[in-house]
């Protein structure tokens, strides 16, 4: 028998069925670390049974620094009574400090193995007895970490681990492992027949099971290691646990279906899962499937809806406030609002006809008598011109003289009735709206002297001529409410500055910058300024239905200037800056308006004035209009290359070549040849011949 055995356990069989064995050993190898001065004890290295030598007097005591074993102790720690002695006799071979390492099977090792070799040898000799020659005994990790450490006593066991090593079977397949590893097994049956159908069977049994999908066989070894700290966490085992369970599932299937197994030993096959019918769920329930799973969505949906919802409250509350002047008890109108701007505006006459609707006597500047005509052609007798030539200081001071004593004289709404101060509350300012849309090189200098001359300086010479009335005491009684002071300029252009717009952006920057000084020095005297920005505003009732349709009228807040025909640039001009002036010119954002949408109501504007004069809305500006908003956030936040890629601005990879220009130099000197370059004058004449000289203007 022991011959028997020997030639089982030979170098050939091992090394054809078993070579992945010592490869097993690498990281257990790495932990012991053999160090030069290192004594070790290597346990289970033999090819004899040498069990009971560990009682022996004569082996050494004390005498190793370190203890090794590797795939042989769930062969020797077979016979349960021998598990305390076994440990004990190590500790006792090991130096004081010592440390053992050693590797063995663990608990659910080769499962599919046993369970094969157990159904086919048992149904031969007997489950009992095939238990009971069982040659291996798996621990885990609490056994180790209890018999060293409580039992046996004297270990610290610093690591343990269970390690799940799926292993391709070697050269010889699961005919060679079987024969091998079972063949103590195998030697339990006697009939030399028999014994070979047994291996025929467990090897048939197992490939079944071990097969991979792209051949060959899988071993499914689970080796006990100890290790630093115990890291084989409940993860990892739940995916031992499945898998050895699907191991058995699908050998208790394959035997199961095996005829030449008695009935008796024959395993039954797991039953089928029980058939579930899933009813239609209701729409509350896929909606809150649906939520469960786009919670990050679900909360956007929900922010959005309640800011809307938040917003349209608002509005409607806003909206539905009652907006009027304040009367005398006779029905007299007692408060005044004067009005700054062209009268030929659209903005002008929808605000000054909302402000005489809702109880105030409106006065609209006029610097001549065309814009007085246009004023009385109203036929409204609460809507009044107010001659004030600001070209003029000493007649503009004198009307704004009259206009005070105006004011200080009580008058009667009728005849016979009750005569009332009236109340100055505001003083609105409207500049020019109109602007020319050009590269800055083809806009003629005498352009921007007219431009700055009617778009900024008249405002600011208006705002100027008031600002006597404004900050004087007037000898009225009542309330000493001070006037407010409005300031509009359009927003859209000026927020974002894009290519081609430099007459907007450059007055109404000025416009924004003069308005907040001028909040500031009227802030000590508590006269409040607005600066009313605007985006796009509806005014199809005050455009006539020719214009209305014409693609030259934008339907917003402005009408649109006439466009520079690029055809009349020279080629120069028209090479560097036509393609660009043309795609900006068809975008929405060149045009001041929101794509799609013909602008806000003009009842927004006019509810927001009211708001402001009637100190509801103390705000130092005020954004209304559609995209007033809109471009001031993208002005502030988005990268200016990408909101003039938007706009159609591209590279121009080939400039135009250098053209000299025929015009005589100003340098040169006058007409009547003074004035040289060198002659010491503080500034340089222009003639007024070249007065509108253009530097792309062709000869």
């Amino acid at each position: 028998m022991a011959a028997e055995a020997k030639d089982h356990w030979s170098t050939e069989a091992y090394q054809k069925s078993a070579s992945f064995v010592p490869k097993l050993a690498t990281k257990v190898m790495g932990w012991l670390d053999p160090q030069p001065d290192d004594y070790i004890l290597d346990i289970g290295c033999g090819v004899c049974d040498a069990l009971d030598i560990i009682n022996h007097p004569t082996l050494p005591r004390q005498q190793f620094t370190k203890a090794f074993s590797n795939a042989a102790m769930h062969w020797i720690l077979k016979p349960r009574d021998r598990h305390e002695a076994f440990f004990r006799g190590v500790r006792e071979s090991l130096q004081p400090g010592g440390v053992f390492v050693y590797e063995m099977g663990g608990l659910g090792n080769v499962s599919e193995m046993v369970t094969a070799l157990l159904l086919t040898v048992g149904r031969r000799i007997g489950l009992e007895k095939t238990v009971e020659i069982s040659p291996w005994f798996f621990g885990d990790e609490e056994w180790a970490r209890s018999m060293m450490e409580d039992t046996v006593g004297g270990w610290k066991v610093e690591k343990v681990e269970r390690e799940w090593r799926p292993t391709t079977a070697d050269e010889g397949g699961v005919d060679g492992w079987i024969r091998l590893m079972g063949a103590k097994w195998f030697e339990a049956i006697e009939d030399e027949r028999q014994r070979e159908a047994a291996i025929q069977e467990a090897v048939k049994a197992m490939e079944i099971v071990c097969r991979k999908p792209d051949g060959g066989f899988m071993l499914s070894y689970l080796s006990s290691i100890p290790n630093q700290v115990k890291q084989y966490s409940s993860e990892v085992a739940d995916v031992i646990d499945r898998h050895v369970d699907k191991i058995a599932d699908q050998v208790r299937e394959s035997l199961s279906a095996q005829e030449w197994i008695p009935d008796a030993l024959r395993p039954r096959a797991r039953p089928p899962p029980p058939v579930v019918i899933s009813l239609p769920s209701s729409l509350y329930e896929r909606a809150q499937n649906w939520v469960s799973r786009h919670k990050v969505l679900t909360g956007f949906i929900i922010f959005t809806t309640g800011v809307i919802v938040y917003r349209g409250y608002r509005k409607s509350k806003y909206g539905r406030k009652t907006r009027r002047a304040k009367r005398a008890r006779n029905g007299g109108r007692l408060e005044v609002v004067v009005i700054a701007g062209d009268p030929k505006v659209p903005l002008t006459k929808s605000l000054s006809l909302d402000m005489e609707r809702r109880g105030f006597i409106v006065y609209i500047a006029c610097n001549t008598v065309d814009d007085e005509v246009m004023v009385q052609n109203l036929s409204r007798p609460d809507i009044r011109p107010l001659g004030i030539d600001i070209t003029d200081p000493p007649s503009a001071g004198a009307s704004i003289e009259r206009f005070a004593q105006h004011l200080q004289t009580p008058h009667a709404a009728v005849p016979g009735a009750k005569p009332n101060y009236l109340t100055l509350k505001s003083v609105i300012l409207i500049p020019s709206l109109s602007y020319q849309t050009s590269p800055i090189a083809t806009i003629p200098p005498s352009s921007f002297a007219d431009l700055f001359n009617t778009h900024l300086l008249h405002p600011i010479l208006t705002i100027q001529a008031f600002l006597p009335l404004l900050t004087a005491k007037l000898t009225t009684p009542g309330e000493a409410v001070p006037p407010k002071v409005l300031v509009f300029t359009p927003s859209i252009i000026s927020s974002i500055n894009p290519p081609f717009h430099a007459p907007e952006a450059t007055v109404c920057s000025a416009l924004s910058a003069f308005t907040e000084v001028l909040a500031g020095e009227l802030r000590p005297l508590s006269i409040p300024v607005t600066h009313v920005q605007l985006g796009t505003f509806d005014f199809a009732g005050f455009t006539p239905s020719s214009l209305r349709s014409s693609s030259a009228v934008q339907p917003g807040l402005l009408t649109a200037p006439e466009s520079a025909e690029t055809l009349a640039w020279p080629d120069a001009a028209r090479h560097t800056y036509g393609r660009n002036f043309v795609n900006t010119s068809r975008s929405a954002i060149s045009a001041g308006r929101v794509r799609g949408m013909r602008g806000s109501s003009l009842r927004d504007l006019h509810n927001a004035v009211f708001d402001v004069i009637d100190g509801s809305n103390t705000s130092g500006n005020v954004r209304v209009g559609l995209g007033a908003d809109l471009y001031g956030f993208v002005g502030k936040w988005v990268p200016r290359t990408l909101v003039e890629w938007m706009m159609g601005m591209r590279r121009v990879n080939e400039l135009a070549s250098w053209q000299s220009s025929h015009h005589p130099s100003p340098r040169s000197g006058s007409e009547n040849g003074e004035g040289d370059f060198g002659s010491g004058s503080e500034y340089i004449s222009v003639q007024p011949e070249h007065a509108g000289a253009n530097v792309w203007k062709e000869i």
